[in-house]
């Protein structure tokens, strides 16, 4: 168990969390770190999913079935309550097969194809994972210079595919991480000041290329800049966990907390935000927060009674098939 990965978890789900509150903060402009939050959780699943020990159907089968329900239940809940009934047929596909809804969980199911084969082949050859990261960010230069709109800033709108490559970069750079966390376990002041640093130079270079029209044929470098905000944030928090196994039991217990239900709160917040957007500030806040993190939780304890019931059925069944052979 690794207590840093639960601390960037909890921040990347407060980052995209944040992101959604445009209509929540008396200031739109506040909703911001959403990119951040997001590559952080893609590094995070990196980082956890690198030693893979099973064939690609029963991996892959377990990413659907950590996903799936828990966003179908809601989501049909949410339409029934809306509507008064099930959604038709022809939105069904739409509505749970393809995560439209949920963005982020589309784009996340089609990466884990993209990443079981690397993390697979990572065990037959050392070098592997280095040599996909390498031509993955080759491939993302080459489509930025050749398909992209350069006049306008739009390489960071995560509904647009070329965002891919930044999510599988960041991905395999949680890989990479894993692979080579003894280098890193020592924190370095170095790596603090630089930390500080790419964030200044990623928060910076992002208003300018939104101010100025001029230079936004060099946008790719903002996407650079939070690679490297990316890259120091894991530096030092693997650097720091020593220091967070010390903290106190109930912080590091809440910390992992919302890692768990990382999930349901990205799926219970975007009807939340719509209920209660209306109120004033700091009410709307408070409630909102307060809300989403309770929803989630429910749903959490929900699906975790649910799950134990159905392994407890499955185990009972298992026994009776085996004591009914037995009796033969």
């Amino acid at each position: 168990m690794y207590y840093f990965i639960n601390y960037l978890r909890a921040i990347a789900t407060v980052l995209i969390t944040n992101s959604h509150y445009a209509e929540i903060w008396p200031i739109a402009d506040m909703a911001a770190g959403g990119l951040l939050g997001n590559i952080l959780f893609f590094a995070a699943s990196g980082f956890c999913l690198f030693n893979v020990k099973e064939n690609f159907p029963k991996w892959y089968l377990k990413r659907i079935l950590r996903i799936y329900p828990v966003m179908i239940f809601f989501t049909m809940l949410t339409v029934v309550i809306r509507d008064g009934a099930f959604p038709k047929q022809a939105d069904f596909f739409a509505v749970f097969a393809i995560p439209t809804t949920y963005i982020f969980l589309k784009w996340l199911m089609l990466l884990y194809v993209a990443f079981y084969p690397v993390a697979w082949l990572s065990k037959c050859f050392h070098r592997a994972t280095e040599i996909v990261f390498l031509g993955v960010a080759l491939a993302w230069v080459a489509i930025y210079i050749l398909f992209v709109d350069k006049s306008v800033y739009c390489v960071d709108d995560v509904s647009q595919p070329f965002i891919l490559f930044l999510y599988f970069l960041s991905m395999l750079a949680g890989a990479l991480f894993k692979k080579h966390i003894g280098g890193f376990k020592a924190l370095k002041k170095r790596n603090v000041i630089l930390l500080f640093a790419s964030l200044v130079i990623y928060l910076f270079s992002k208003i300018s290329f939104l101010e100025i029209e001029e230079i936004a044929f060099l946008q790719i470098l903002n996407q650079v800049s939070i690679l490297a905000v990316l890259y120091f944030m894991f530096a030092v928090f693997i650097g720091l966990e020593e220091t967070l196994k010390k903290a106190p039991t109930w912080l590091n217990k809440t910390v992992g907390f919302i890692a768990s239900i990382t999930l349901h709160i990205y799926i219970v917040q975007f009807v939340v935000i719509r209920r209660l957007r209306g109120l004033i500030f700091p009410l709307n806040f408070a409630v909102t927060t307060a809300t989403i993190l309770a929803l989630a939780a429910v749903l959490y304890f929900a699906e975790y009674f649910v799950r134990k019931g159905i392994l407890r059925l499955i185990d009972k069944t298992k026994r009776i098939n085996k004591n009914g052979e037995g009796s033969h």
